[in-house]
């Protein structure tokens, strides 16, 4: 065989491009595939804006699924190279075995914090995102029964029983096709806290309500037996018959509202239908759901207005802030709380002082300000020390002294992550708001145990934290509460640096078994 015949039957083919190989070239792939595999081990290839209208791609958007969305990418035929799961995790900063539970569904990616951070490394198209309406338009269309702009809505208190009911009426829809999920976009920075803003002015005139029948004190007082009973079903766990019977009794509540004259059994029935509003909200958040959160939470701020109870409002107020705080947005939480603040400025109760000034401070504490979280705290201190019995209202109630303790506590934990010397005075309040917590507030005392825990775990104390861990899991399993699962999960991730301790391991075993149970 001549020369030139054995160099043609020795030359080999790059698998990535079909490209032929220079003969010196010992690798199995070209030059320019080896360069670009070379670039991707460091971070995500550019790829062509086509890319994104893969099938999977397009699936997963639509389907509103970021796990979907990882695994989509690395499976994309337009990849020079395979992209190993190794590989992505490294460029999202998350172990291998957390990405596999998020391309799996195991654990779903609801925190916008996450979302975000995952698109911008993936450099995901601004307009192809779901999670953030702040310049970005809506991706869900008309088949996918987008909800109704609460944001947007008037201020008068037709407009605002119309907007109650379309937008039960639109999840009820949504939800019976299993259309909504826990990732949806939620409103953020002045779009959300500019509109809220309108709050603070009076009520649109009524001249052109309807002047169909008044509601009767017969109805109104069945109105709140139903309410009464409802409201009982929001610590049990958020999306299933009980969040449908609660957007139910809401529709029809608005429906009736639409066609009611001014009154004060009206105003009565609004704040009726504001207090389903919040426990409405409270059951998607719990579910992960937070767009419906907070659609909810401006929706019982709304009610709340036309009822004539801005005290209350501020309370939804202080729930939507808490939201934000969860999603990693305490600018927008303390803008939130201090709309409330200046909202009530002379009506507000001292326990409801308390409370506004407890989430103030837990602002504080996420962003590591320590003197102001302190100032914050002692304000919040002095306030509750003022309330007299009989005083305030029943729905302020459950923020009593147990409540006080265990979130200065809970907060003093955030803290510590910035200043480590906070640790002990956060476990002090937390054990004095177990001490005091009420037994059959199950769920409350499962989120004081956890935060007790996680402080024992930045305290340098593994052991004793996974002890409370696995004391506390078999509740968790009876509480079907999606929040009380993210607090194990996010045990989970802060005991990741002592993984090699037998007791850290069998603790992340449990949390894990009690996610896929």
């Amino acid at each position: 065989m001549d020369r030139r015949a054995r160099s043609t039957s020795t030359r080999r083919a790059c698998p990535s491009c079909g490209a032929w190989i220079a003969a010196d070239n010992t690798d199995r792939l070209c030059q320019r595939c080896r360069r670009t595999a070379r670039t991707e081990l460091y971070g995500p290839p550019e790829v062509p804006g086509d890319f994104w209208d893969h099938e999977a791609m397009a699936a997963a958007f639509a389907d509103r699924d970021m796990g979907a969305l990882l695994a989509a990418y690395r499976h994309h035929p337009q990849h020079v190279s395979r992209v190993t799961q190794d590989r992505m995790a490294s460029w999202l900063g998350v172990s291998q075995a957390q990405l596999s539970r998020y391309e799996t569904g195991e654990n779903p990616i609801d925190r916008i914090d996450r979302l975000r951070h995952f698109a911008r490394v993936l450099g995901v198209p601004g307009d192809r995102l779901w999670f953030d309406r702040v310049g970005i338009p809506s991706q869900a269309g008309p088949d996918r029964g987008a909800p109704p702009d609460v944001l947007a809505a008037a201020w008068d208190a037709s407009s605002i029983a119309r907007s109650v009911e379309e937008t039960a009426r639109n999840d009820l829809a949504i939800s019976r096709r299993a259309a909504l999920t826990g990732a949806a976009a939620v409103a953020m920075g002045p779009a959300l806290v500019e509109p809220l803003q309108k709050w603070l002015h009076p009520l649109q005139p009524l001249s052109k309500w309807s002047s169909s029948a008044a509601i009767s004190e017969e109805e109104l007082v069945a109105l709140q037996r139903v309410a009464d009973g409802l409201r009982g079903w929001g610590g049990r766990g958020g999306y299933g018959l009980a969040r449908k019977a609660v957007l139910g009794q809401l529709e029809e509540l608005a429906e009736r509202l639409s066609r009611a004259p001014a009154g004060p059994t009206t105003e009565r029935a609004f704040f009726i239908g504001a207090e389903l509003s919040k426990v409405a909200a409270s059951m998607s958040w719990d579910a992960g759901m937070h767009d419906a959160a907070q659609r909810y939470y401006v929706l019982g701020v709304r009610m709340a207005k036309a009822g004539r109870n801005d005290p209350f409002a501020a309370l939804c107020l202080a729930a939507m802030a808490r939201q934000m705080f969860d999603l990693g947005r305490p600018e927008d939480g303390l803008e939130l709380v201090q709309l409330g603040q200046y909202g009530t400025r002379r009506t507000a109760t001292p326990t409801l002082q308390a409370l506004l000034l407890t989430r103030e401070a837990w602002a504080y504490a996420q962003m590591g300000q320590v003197r102001e979280f302190h100032r914050a705290v002692g304000q919040a201190q002095d306030s509750f020390a003022q309330r007299r019995d009989g005083s305030e209202p029943w729905w302020l109630h459950s923020f009593d002294e147990a409540e006080l303790e265990g979130v200065i506590g809970a907060r003093m934990r955030d803290l510590a992550g910035h200043d480590p010397k906070q640790a002990p005075r956060a476990e002090q309040h937390i054990r004095r708001a177990l001490d005091l917590r009420d037994p059959a507030r199950v769920r409350n005392r499962a989120f004081d145990v956890i935060g007790l825990a996680r402080t024992m775990m930045v305290a340098g104390e593994p052991e004793e934290a996974c002890g409370l861990i696995q004391q506390v899991v078999p509740t968790a399993a009876g509480l079907a509460s999606g929040r009380v699962v993210r607090k194990l999960q996010d045990f989970a991730k802060e005991a990741e640096r002592h993984r090699d301790l037998p007791v850290v391991r069998d603790a992340r075993e449990a949390i894990r078994g009690l996610r896929t149970a």
